[in-house]
């Protein structure tokens, strides 16, 4: 989101000052500014007081100058006078005095109510404390006075885009754009909106509009490839992904999205990506984005030192503990996987966390806590696959057999092409005695997927229960042809 407020109070600043410096002949203009000392004094700081290109303390010296000036003799009025005050107000904020800034602007307020770039100021300020109750008091008052101001539309939509108030935020950007076809500003900040409440085309329609206008944004080219990458169109995605880190290459996003978007595709130029985007800046997504590529690529050990980096940025990351709980139990570290996993809880339950904890209380043949975390799972999404396949196995482990095959019977019901599920249930029907049950869930799953070593030898023990000999012989040379490793003459599990 690019908000530009300031821009339209030092541009009425400077648009005063720069018109007093020009000001000449002295003896025509020292009497209507007092002495000629004081209008030299102004005609001397006003390009200073406004100049973006000086430091804040030297900006600071000539305002407070040409304030001292007026207060004490130039005759300049109190509306003229606001002004300054704002444009000092930015350097004091610019220079880390923010009681200074906020005496200055709530100066400037009362010396010129009835402008809006006081009011634009205070909003400004209050934006960049993140108080936007304040802020948006004041962009108000600020329409009040000009309503059709675009730039104040535009500011007032960031503060509102800021608080999640998607549609109120639309508005405004598009009341902005509506008074100024051209102001890029609003079309960038109305495609994040719509991005936000997942409307991909409309935030591709707003950033094409933004790189007609200036096609070296390589920032529109970046936000225009994620509304593609959302919308499911990864070619044009890729397309925009690389023009943006062509014409931005210091913008680690960039390639960050290209590396993680080309992760199956082409794994060493994404992890190339991903490595240049960390370059840049050492605490990007792309750090999270390459612990992925490594637990993809089977390569826990350097997943787990990228998760810990975005952990020690990020303490607060609960994805990040739940990755890194990942690539520990990936390394047979299933306590310390757990404490990761808990650590995840604790900041912002989700059922994938739950899911993950269970995994490990079983393996490390702790079933009862491994029901109690599936079933917690189960809580926060009551259709997650997942979190019942895993209820389902270690209800099996506990020896709760029923429950374990009403667990399963859920899944299939939900997910008819489950192959996973089938064959475990067959697993519990084989384990009750239920040999006929056992034979249609095994080849339930062989339908589903016909080269299932395990499926097909358990089928072929419950084909020899119900003397289905033929059939047995045949499921079992299919089973050994697949994996000779399962002749030890008992049943099988996954």
């Amino acid at each position: 989101m690019r908000a530009r407020a300031g821009s339209s109070i030092t541009r009425g600043a400077l648009a005063l000052l720069c018109g007093l410096a020009a000001q000449a002949p002295l003896g025509a203009r020292a009497g209507q500014y007092g002495d000629a000392n004081g209008f030299l004094s102004l005609k001397e700081n006003a390009p200073l007081c406004v100049s973006e290109n000086l430091p804040p303390a030297q900006r600071i010296a000539s305002c407070t100058a040409i304030i001292a000036t007026a207060l004490h003799g130039t005759a300049l009025p109190k509306a003229e006078i606001a002004k300054i005050y704002l444009a000092r107000a930015q350097a004091f904020e610019q220079d880390g005095d923010e009681q200074a800034a906020l005496k200055d602007l709530n100066t400037a307020v009362s010396d010129d109510p009835r402008s809006e770039l006081p009011w634009i100021g205070l909003a400004n300020f209050y934006v960049a404390r993140s108080d936007y109750a304040q802020a948006l008091a004041n962009y108000d008052r600020a329409l009040a006075i000009a309503h059709t101001d675009p730039v104040v539309y535009d500011d007032r939509g960031a503060a509102l885009e800021a608080l999640g108030r998607h549609e109120q935020a639309i508005a405004d950007f598009s009341r902005a754009i509506a008074l100024d076809s051209q102001d890029t500003s609003a079309y960038s900040n109305r495609a994040t909106a719509y991005l936000a409440t997942m409307r991909p085309a409309l935030a591709i329609a707003d950033l094409t509009q933004v790189i007609r206008a200036d096609p070296t944004n390589g920032r529109a080219f970046y936000d225009r490839g994620t509304a593609y990458e959302l919308s499911g169109a990864l070619e044009k995605a890729e397309d925009d992904y690389r023009a943006a880190r062509q014409r931005a290459p210091a913008f680690a996003p960039a390639s960050a999205a290209l590396g993680r978007l080309l992760a199956n595709q082409d794994p060493a130029e994404a992890l190339a990506d991903l490595n240049a985007a960390i370059r840049i800046d050492p605490k990007s997504p792309a750090l999270r984005a390459r612990a992925q590529f490594y637990l993809s690529r089977g390569e826990p050990a350097r997943a787990l030192s990228d998760l810990d980096q975005v952990i020690a940025n990020d303490a607060s990351d609960s994805t990040a503990y739940v990755d890194r709980g990942v690539a520990k139990a990936t390394l047979g570290r299933l306590e310390s996987a757990i404490d990761d996993y808990t650590r995840s809880i604790d900041l912002a339950p989700t059922a994938a966390a739950y899911v993950d904890r269970g995994a490990a209380y079983r393996r490390l043949k702790q079933p009862g806590r491994a029901i109690a975390n599936f079933t917690a799972a189960l809580e926060i999404d009551p259709k997650s696959a997942p979190a019942l396949l895993g209820r389902a196995a270690a209800r099996h482990d506990a020896g709760w057999l029923t429950q374990s095959l009403d667990d399963y019977t859920r899944v299939i019901e939900a997910d008819p092409t489950n192959a996973t599920a089938f064959l475990e249930r067959g697993n519990v029907d084989l384990d009750l005695g239920q040999f006929a049950a056992a034979f249609r869930d095994y080849s339930g799953s062989l339908k589903l997927d016909p080269n299932q070593p395990v499926a097909l030898y358990n089928r072929s023990i419950a084909a020899a229960r119900l003397g289905r000999l033929s059939d047995a012989a045949r499921d079992q040379h299919r089973a050994l042809t697949l994996d000779p490793s399962l002749d030890s003459g008992a049943r099988h599990e996954r």
